[in-house]
């Protein structure tokens, strides 16, 4: 049976590197106070709906970020800086989440690298060109899409889907239980992922036809939603927002 579902993919917050246009990977560096701001518009567009599964890269940044745009968070909108980055129970933090790493070229600026022959056949090519004790592309794409076959599996044991057509009703009735939000709508099959801009452009690269990694742009706060539907062996959709 097909499962079809709405994946909501959040860029964290605005970081001190983002504005500074420097590589941030897996360095864990946290929002900046204007970048939580930003966020609010999020977490007012989330108040009305409610998710079946909510993931998290377990990195600083996305972790704040969660906690300012979960609607029924107990944390105020903007929060303070003794426990900014807490963990929320029933939140799947996932490393496989975490932004491509950099190695050696994390913290720097395309001008502090444009000289370096290595770094401009990477950005030419990056499948062919690993940064400096950094990760491989191979290695990107491979947790990438590992962790969109486990979300089929996790929905499927949420929502039992297995062979009875009713079941969808079923797995609503059970989403509405076990989702968030702070509206009374009954519950779709959305699922929220906090994350970075490089895991949202791979993404969208591994799950829409004829959409290449670079094609997707979303800035530090934005969303990119996704309608998706598992033809029994990987995830294919269309894009609902810019």
């Amino acid at each position: 049976m097909d499962m079809r579902i709405t994946l909501h993919l959040v860029r964290h917050g605005r970081t001190l590197w983002n504005e500074e246009r420097r590589y941030l990977g897996h360095e864990d560096q946290g929002i900046l106070v204007e970048g939580r701001q930003q966020l609010l518009p999020l977490r007012e567009r989330f108040c009305t709906g409610q998710f079946v599964r909510i993931y998290c890269s377990d990195l600083l940044r996305c972790r704040q970020t969660l906690n300012v745009i979960l609607p029924d968070s107990t944390m105020s909108a903007i929060p303070d800086d003794e426990d900014p980055g807490r963990f929320i129970p029933g939140v799947e933090y996932d490393p496989r989440l975490r932004e491509l790493d950099f190695g050696d070229w994390e913290g720097n600026t395309y001008e502090d690298l444009k000289s370096d022959i290595s770094y401009r056949r990477w950005i030419d090519n990056p499948a062919e060109v690993t940064p400096p004790n950094g990760e491989s592309w191979e290695m990107f794409c491979s947790r990438i899409q590992a962790f969109l076959t486990r979300l089929y599996f996790d929905l499927k044991e949420l929502l039992h889907v297995e062979e009875d057509p009713d079941t969808l009703v079923q797995a609503e009735a059970e989403a509405e239980r076990a989702g968030y939000g702070c509206g009374t709508q009954r519950a779709e099959l959305d699922v929220l992922v906090v994350t970075h801009g490089g895991v949202i452009r791979q993404i969208a690269a591994a799950t829409l036809p004829h959409t290449e990694f670079w094609e997707t742009q979303v800035s530090p706060g934005e969303e990119l939603k996704l309608q998706l539907t598992w033809d029994g062996d990987r995830w294919e959709g269309v894009r609902l927002s810019e």
